[in-house]
């Protein structure tokens, strides 16, 4: 933009997407596996953790997470959350839902991903999600069966505060 007398400004300053880069916590209970069985806790940067609309309107009052921001910074025992959810509206629990948690641990090492399709019957992967948020933060409370040959229950805090300023 140029204004009078010649000078020219730049365009407004958008402002950070606020679901961006949020420092989170992850904390996961795994039962009914017995060598992942326990509890497992990481802490980091989010890529995303918020509204995930993407223009679509069925997807109002969705939320998504991606954990962490650079996988490579530093050994987590839980190495990385992808959680997906059309409707989750604060203060509201949903039976459906996607979660896909890995985690890293001394007597197995790297197994495949633990999955729950809550959103998708036909896997029998049922759950529920809870959506809390205060002062900025997000706190998510999931509980799902994830079927590894077994049914494996994760138990799932995530935390996501928001991003400094």
């Amino acid at each position: 933009m140029i204004l009078a007398g010649g000078v020219f400004t730049g365009a407004p300053a958008q402002a950070p997407d606020s679901t961006m880069l949020r420092p989170t916590e992850v904390t996961l209970t795994v039962s009914n596996d017995p060598p992942l069985n326990g509890v497992y806790r990481s802490s980091g940067t989010s890529t995303k953790c918020g509204l995930a609309d993407y223009g679509m309107p069925h997807r109002k009052q969705s939320f998504a997470v991606e954990f962490p921001d650079d996988p490579s910074a530093t050994p987590l025992e839980v190495s990385s959350v992808t959680f997906d959810a059309d409707t989750l509206a604060s203060g509201t629990t949903r039976p459906s839902f996607y979660l896909s948690v890995n985690v890293n641990t001394p007597r197995v090492g790297q197994p495949p991903a633990l999955v729950v399709r809550a959103k998708q019957p036909e896997y029998d992967e049922p759950g529920t999600v809870t959506r809390v948020t205060a002062g900025g933060t997000d706190t998510l409370k999931i509980v799902g069966t994830a079927t590894k040959g077994t049914k494996v229950r994760l138990v799932m805090t995530l935390v996501c505060r928001p991003r400094p300023k």
